[in-house]
């Protein structure tokens, strides 16, 4: 199963759950630079593992995906736009700046096969998964005194001629 990375989540669990952390991580900034958490959907498939992410806004080319240790990374930036400002206040509400994920990759996956593609807004990132060897039936031969003594006395062509 695929999952999220988080080497110090037992630090700051909460009976809230993850959309307490993600409310946090969504809202937070770090000084001037704003911090922007997509959202990602995980599917598994018969044949692969799927992270969807939404970046709309955010061009393929500043988008990186490594693999480091089984952990897979989605990095990346989102620019904040030009906002005009309207009798005094404004309201911003879409979220800019960097974003970084981190997914374990599951055993039983091929990291060197992984595909990457920006399609309408969401990323998504194919993981395929490796091929299993199917069970197949092996005949299992009787060998014993009996089977070696028919083969013995039995008659070969040449020895009945004679």
């Amino acid at each position: 199963m695929l999952t999220l990375y988080r080497p110090f989540s037992s630090l700051f669990r909460d009976d809230l759950g993850d959309d307490f952390g993600n409310f946090f991580n969504r809202t937070l900034s770090r000084g001037n630079q704003d911090l922007f958490s997509p959202a990602v959907d995980v599917v598994e498939k018969d044949d692969a593992y799927l992270i969807q992410a939404d970046v709309p806004g955010v061009s393929p080319e500043e988008i990186e995906v490594t693999v480091e240790n089984d952990v897979l990374t989605l990095k990346g930036k989102r620019e904040r736009q030009n906002v005009e400002e309207h009798a005094g206040y404004r309201r911003v509400e879409r979220s800019y700046g960097s974003f970084s994920r981190s997914f374990v990759v599951p055993s039983g996956t091929n990291p060197d096969a992984i595909d990457a593609r920006v399609e309408q807004g969401i990323l998504t990132v194919s993981i395929p998964k490796v091929a299993t060897a199917q069970a197949r039936k092996v005949e299992v031969k009787a060998v014993g005194l009996v089977d070696k003594a028919k083969k013995l006395f039995a008659k070969s062509p040449d020895s009945a001629n004679a």
